[in-house]
């Protein structure tokens, strides 16, 4: 890497850079006691866009700097063809040395399908969304599941629900929990409600249980158990099932 220093008042903060990772706070306080104590640490340079001159990575060492007052900073000068790959640069860079949280992922998913339609509209090639949640999942390091509940909240959800998980206030799951319930009641959707866990496999858990101690008591005799009485439990069954 050829890394030079720069005078931290050229350095421009715009979005989306500045907003695709927000800077924590506690984060932030300590990288600033450390400079404050042992200046920049060379090793991490901030990433400036050459022709622009805009931060695209290392915002927070940038606000550190500028808080114990530096004049001047270690830079990695980049070039990028525009915005959008200097977008995917900084955002694979975090990926890479963090574990996304829910708000992250949300925030990541937007940027990148924005950034996809568009490439997609301009090549012409279709993929299913079936394709894209899997492509997305690789990429957030998460699983697909997670990124189809959190494109859901992202189309349906209103803006409440969704600045909770912006905020981290809420989980993907949760909100989209939340959002489900309230698609419910307006007869937007259809159906019962249902839990984290699908039907079909709480309802293969649940038979799995309940045959295993059947069995067992079976084994043990059916002496204190009347064949009426487990008829008349198996027909009970029967209407949970046709509702």
């Amino acid at each position: 890497m050829n890394i030079s220093t720069m005078p931290i008042t050229d350095l421009k903060v715009e979005e989306p850079f500045s907003t695709l990772f927000p800077v924590g706070e506690d984060t932030l306080e300590g990288i600033r006691t450390d400079m404050e104590s042992n200046g920049y640490d060379d090793a991490f340079p901030i990433i400036v866009w050459e022709e622009k001159g805009i931060v695209v990575d290392g915002h927070t060492r940038f606000t550190a700097a500028l808080a114990v007052g530096l004049e001047q900073v270690p830079v990695l000068i980049r070039n990028f063809e525009n915005e959008d790959d200097a977008i995917l640069y900084a955002f694979h860079l975090q990926r890479n040395r963090r574990n996304l949280a829910d708000e992250d992922i949300l925030r990541c998913l937007h940027v990148l399908d924005s950034i996809d339609d568009a490439r997609e509209g301009a090549d012409g090639e279709k993929r299913t969304r079936r394709e894209k949640i899997k492509e997305r999942a690789s990429e957030l390091g998460t699983s697909e599941s997670k990124i189809d509940k959190a494109k859901k909240v992202m189309e349906h959800a209103d803006d409440s629900i969704r600045e909770a998980v912006e905020t981290g206030e809420k989980s993907i799951n949760q909100a989209f929990n939340e959002m489900q319930e309230m698609r419910r009641e307006s007869g937007e959707l259809k159906g019962r409600a249902t839990s984290s866990l699908a039907c079909g496999a709480r309802y293969s858990k649940t038979l799995g249980k309940l045959i295993e101690e059947l069995t067992r008591i079976r084994d043990e005799g059916w002496e204190q158990v009347s064949i009426e009485k487990a008829l008349l439990d198996i027909e009970t069954l029967k209407n949970i099932v046709e509702g």
